[in-house]
């Protein structure tokens, strides 16, 4: 056995042994099959590659591991049509189902990669638009947000110019204090008594306005330094905005772009239709191969141990 038809036994699941002792036909359709089998795994590899790098951003080896795994999701799909034993209409129905919906994908995916200027294009017409719906918006908050701490500042000054004329009246504070000490005093009759002696002290100190005129100062730097950020915010809201808006464009926003230039250019709609219908037809290929092709001796030799054993099962089951 050559190593074609080892590896289409590796890719369909055929058995070896049995395939050895069928006929050349068997052979041919076993080539059929992996012929078929490797263009879709070149295609999803293809299409699970693309997909990992455009959208997942991920690094060479993710690409590689996503390219695999879609590989042997198709290689299994398609495994449950070639393995099946006899007719299965209801099954050639389903894969029917399953084809177009990863004819759908696919193309989606090979259109947005094929279509890559063009979407970039569409995507600064969309960002455009947003840009006008949802501008305005913002700069109504950020305005909001400056007429806000306009108020705290207006305040704060008024407050601060009304402390600094009682301060200049006066700028420092009158304060007595008093202090009691006791002699003692000899009287007439030899003995001596505690008299107290008050002391009245005056001090100076500092109007205690002038600290609350000091913290009102510090939060009006802080109130003025929130007030630049949210000007330098203002300017640069637009810009900041369009480089928002392009950090976060991924599958289902290109997707989006996809369609408008789909249902906009007849031109891209023919080409999405013919792209579809070309995965569309690679998909059935394994389908249409198994239903329309006559049996060979490979499936007739499968289909007779069937039927051996299932008779000797329903022996054991009479003779129980």
């Amino acid at each position: 056995m050559n190593w074609w038809l080892k590896l289409g036994c590796f890719l369909t699941g055929w058995n070896k042994s049995i395939l050895s002792q069928c006929s050349e036909a068997s052979n041919k359709h076993l080539k059929k099959y992996t012929s078929a089998l490797l263009i879709l795994i070149v295609l999803w590899g293809f299409t699970g590659f693309c997909f990992a790098q455009r959208y997942v951003h991920a690094p060479l080896w993710g690409c590689i591991l996503s390219a695999f795994i879609f590989v042997i999701i198709v290689i299994q799909i398609e495994r449950q049509i070639i393995l099946t034993v006899g007719n299965n209409k209801l099954g050639a129905f389903f894969r029917l189902f399953i084809a177009i919906i990863m004819a759908l994908l696919g193309s989606s995916i090979l259109d947005q990669v094929i279509f890559g200027e063009d979407i970039k294009r569409k995507m600064v017409e969309i960002t455009d638009r947003q840009v006008a719906e949802q501008l305005p918006m913002r700069l109504n908050v950020i305005d909001g947000q400056l007429k806000e701490l306009q108020l705290n500042i207006d305040s704060l000054q008024r407050v601060n110019e009304k402390l600094n004329v009682e301060i200049a009246k006066e700028p420092v504070i009158k304060t007595v204090t008093t202090s009691t000490t006791y002699k003692n005093i000899l009287q007439d009759d030899g003995t001596y008594k505690k008299i107290p002696e008050t002391t009245y002290t005056t001090v100076l100190l500092p109007n205690p306005k002038i600290s609350q005129r000091d913290a009102n100062s510090e939060n009006l730097k802080r109130l003025f330094l929130q007030q630049d950020k949210y000007l330098q915010d203002k300017i640069g809201v637009e810009e900041n905005f369009r480089k928002e808006l392009a950090s976060s464009v991924g599958f289902l926003e290109e997707l989006s772009a996809m369609i408008e230039i789909v249902t906009t250019k007849k031109e891209a709609l023919i080409f999405y239709i013919i792209i579809f219908c070309f995965l569309i037809s690679l998909e059935l290929f394994v389908v249409a191969s198994k239903l329309s092709d006559k049996k060979c001796d490979y499936d007739l030799i499968v289909e007779h141990q069937l039927e051996i054993k299932k008779i000797a099962l329903a022996d054991l089951q009479k003779n129980r």
